[in-house]
């Protein structure tokens, strides 16, 4: 494949060489969302027409007659309904129709979940999108009962109250979901991608609503590429297929050099090359902007802003302590602002990167403690879909702040968690991602003498990825979570090569 390659891990350093020289460019790279692409298409369908956005829409459904992952069904209704509104409205076939149908059956099946939901588990924004949905979906008479989401509208209600106290501004985070919001004026509201809250769906509605209105021309044209950019980061080439946020700049420039660190990559000097202008441009940016967010300037928020911090002291660049303390709120770091819940994970690094810059927060500390369930996992994350991400990323914080003990407890949870194959998944079958994750966690716990008997179950792993890796039918899997589940795929690429790489360097060199 590659001139003058000669073994595997030539091989896998030439392609993350590559990837990590990608990252940040074109404003990054992401899986293409139901959610979005079915609003774009009802709010403001490309120049080409629907249609092919449409039948890629209806090739999504799954056999019970949902959209969305199996695994993790409370990110299932808001594209499900998405879905069936757009097929409803702009398809009048049969075979369109009876989709709709089994959509609107499959969302009365589980509709019981949302009268007890776990807080920390619900999609981004679900709380204001269902609701505006459902409402949607009334409206045009597909007859969707509110009063099992009648929770959902509480939570909505609380959420619409906070907002009320405070002017919302562009690059926030209430705009990401602008378009279930209520109040469509159509206003200059662009950030710097030219977007409504980094969101396709917002920037459609953002659209629709901007018509008849000449004075907005210019940023109509403007929103209009912007629409086009964040489909060609799909790689799809569907017009009107969106993913479910772009750009993901920060993201990538902070996550991708966080997985190379973790395992000790971020020192080959084929690696180490090509980082050196992703550290600087991070750098850069930190000082600019008193953070760093997961998209091209939109509002810092702690969690990016965290595994940067961490990131950029393994390159000795120090961080003042004071940019993560502005997210402080009592025990806990909140994410944005108006948030109803804080995320375990953000926590997580915020408190890492604190910790390397040898500032303690007992109370941080204690609150991911208390959070911790007593087999030893933390559960998924309204970040992330997988209990095995968000345990290794509270592992890696507490080991840090030398909480040994729970450490100990995740480390054998992840050890007990491996399947019969090999692998790991947080759902029924070993995913090339969950597995990743597990053995750079377990890699860890054993450098450091915490989990010594962990030898058996990496070489299974590392087997069972190596060929995960090297398959040609390896499908893309969706565990990070939006207001649908996504995958960033340099991200995804760089933890599943760093997670091979850590054992291949080591046996080479042994």
């Amino acid at each position: 494949m590659f001139q003058g390659i000669q073994t595997p891990v030539d091989g896998y350093l030439h392609e993350l060489r590559t990837l990590v020289r990608d990252l940040g460019r074109n404003g990054g790279q992401i899986s293409p969302s139901v959610y979005d692409t079915a609003q774009v298409l009802r709010l403001y369908p490309p120049f080409e027409g629907a249609e092919a956005g449409l039948e890629w829409i209806a090739g999504q459904q799954q056999a019970d007659g949902g959209w969305g992952h199996p695994d993790v069904p409370l990110a299932r209704d808001v594209p499900t309904l998405a879905a069936v509104l757009a097929l409803h409205l702009l398809r009048r076939d049969r075979a369109a129709q009876e989709m709709v149908k089994a959509g609107l059956a499959f969302l009365r099946s589980q509709a019981a979940q949302w009268a007890d939901v776990h807080f920390d588990l619900l999609p981004i924004a679900v709380e204001m999108i269902l609701p505006y949905l459902i409402d949607e979906a009334n409206a045009v008479g597909l007859h969707v009962d509110r009063l099992p989401y009648r929770w959902l509208y509480q939570v909505k209600a609380k959420k619409q109250q906070m907002l009320a106290k405070t002017q919302i501004a562009p690059a926030t985070a209430p705009m990401h979901s602008w378009e279930a919001l209520g109040n469509h004026a159509p206003r200059k509201l662009f950030d710097r991608p030219r977007s409504i809250g980094h969101s396709p769906a917002a920037t459609a509605q953002w659209l629709k609503s901007a018509q008849g209105h000449p004075e907005l021309a210019n940023e109509r044209a403007a929103a209009e590429e912007y629409l086009e950019n964040a489909a060609a980061a799909t790689g799809m080439d569907i017009p009107g297929v969106v993913p479910t946020v772009w750009p993901i700049t920060g993201f990538e420039l902070a996550y991708a050099p966080h997985a190379l660190l973790l395992t000790n990559i971020v020192h080959h000097p084929g690696i180490s090359s090509a980082l050196e202008p992703i550290i600087s441009q991070v750098h850069t940016i930190l000082r600019e902007q008193n953070g760093l967010s997961f998209g091209h300037y939109f509002t810092p928020d702690v969690d990016v802003t965290g595994v940067a911090s961490v990131v950029l002291q393994a390159f000795g660049h120090s961080v003042d302590a004071d940019m993560l303390m502005q997210f402080r709120n009592g025990d806990h770091f909140y994410t944005y602002q108006y948030e109803l819940n804080p995320s375990v994970f953000s926590n997580a690094h915020a408190l890492h990167a604190l910790a390397v810059g040898n500032h303690r927060l007992p109370a941080v500390e204690q609150f991911l403690k208390d959070r911790q369930l007593i087999d030893g996992r933390w559960m998924a994350d309204k970040w992330h879909s997988s209990w095995i991400y968000t345990t290794t990323e509270v592992i890696y914080a507490l080991i840090q702040c030398g909480r040994l003990t729970e450490v100990r407890k995740a480390g054998k949870a992840l050890l007990n968690a491996q399947h019969s194959d090999g692998g790991w998944g947080s759902g029924v079958h070993s995913t090339g991602m969950d597995t990743g994750f597990a053995l750079i966690a377990l890699r860890v716990l054993q450098k450091k003498g915490i989990v010594s008997e962990a030898e058996g179950a990496l070489m299974r792993g590392y087997d069972w990825l190596r060929q995960q890796c090297n398959s040609s039918s390896q499908r893309t899997e969706l565990l990070w979570m939006g207001k649908e589940l996504y995958a960033p795929y340099r991200v995804d690429r760089v933890y599943q090569l760093c997670a091979i790489l850590s054992a291949e360097i080591e046996r080479v060199t042994a």
